[in-house]
């Protein structure tokens, strides 16, 4: 095969290519993330913190799982307020898929056991949205959770920067789709039990917990999704900047 026929092929197989993975639109769920609650305290008593997640939520109305990674910043105040802003997508790799933006925020609200359990409150706001000529919706919801962490070694062990804890927390999703083609909406609830383990060393924290969710039933778009039990974890790695702690 001479020179030019060969880089007639090559140009015709690029061309094949580029034709099929530029096809229609298509309609593409918004993904809603558990992001990890991370217990009653904040990763750090006072200072910045920068986050990595990769875990799990549900797929759009469908209500499946959906494996998403994300990251965002988070500040923390006086060892008891902290409060973040992250990203979420699909880890399915394709360009066009929507990110679901979560603003959180967190509340260390009671200590108990001489200091060797705490109570907080977690809340955390949702958004997101696709628009193209096939789908025009929009995310939004609100997460609540009540986590109750405990000490084992108690606050601090092999220095002050040092801790761990194990936790748990009810949890709830409050969630709202938008068909703005169809001028369709829906609402459903997403009930769940998380269990978790925290842990920080010097500028280091992880976080890790699985929710057990029990995932409404949804009409939306002329499909019914069926409720059930699911189970979704998460991890949490943060690279910590503490300010007097």
């Amino acid at each position: 095969m001479t020179t030019q026929g060969l880089l007639g092929r090559t140009a015709l197989v690029a061309l094949l290519v580029g034709a099929s993975s530029c096809g229609p639109p298509r309609r593409v769920p918004l993904p809603v993330p558990f992001s990890a609650v991370g217990g009653s305290r904040p990763a750090t008593p006072q200072g910045v913190q920068v986050f990595g997640e990769f875990g799990d939520g549900v797929w759009g109305q469908e209500q499946q799982r959906v494996e998403v990674v994300g990251g965002g910043i988070a500040f923390a105040l006086r060892d008891r307020v902290e409060f973040g802003v992250s990203g979420y997508e699909s880890t399915r790799g394709a360009t066009d898929d929507p990110t679901t933006v979560v603003l959180r925020g967190k509340i260390r609200l009671s200590d108990f056991m001489g200091n060797r359990a705490s109570l907080g409150i977690h809340v955390g706001h949702m958004n997101s949205s696709r628009e193209n000529s096939v789908q025009n919706e929009r995310l939004t919801a609100w997460d609540v959770a009540l986590p109750l962490t405990f000490y084992p070694a108690g606050l601090q062990f092999a220095g002050a920067e040092n801790r761990w804890g194990v936790y748990g927390a009810p949890r709830l999703v409050f969630q709202t789709f938008e068909d703005l083609v169809a001028g369709e909406t829906t609402k459903g609830t997403l009930a769940a039990g998380l269990l978790g383990l925290v842990a920080r060393w010097k500028y280091i924290s992880v976080r890790g917990e699985v929710n057990f969710a029990h995932t409404p039933s949804m009409t939306f778009g002329g499909a019914t999704s069926q409720g059930g039990w699911i189970v979704l974890p998460m991890a949490s790695l943060s690279l910590m900047l503490p300010i007097g702690d």
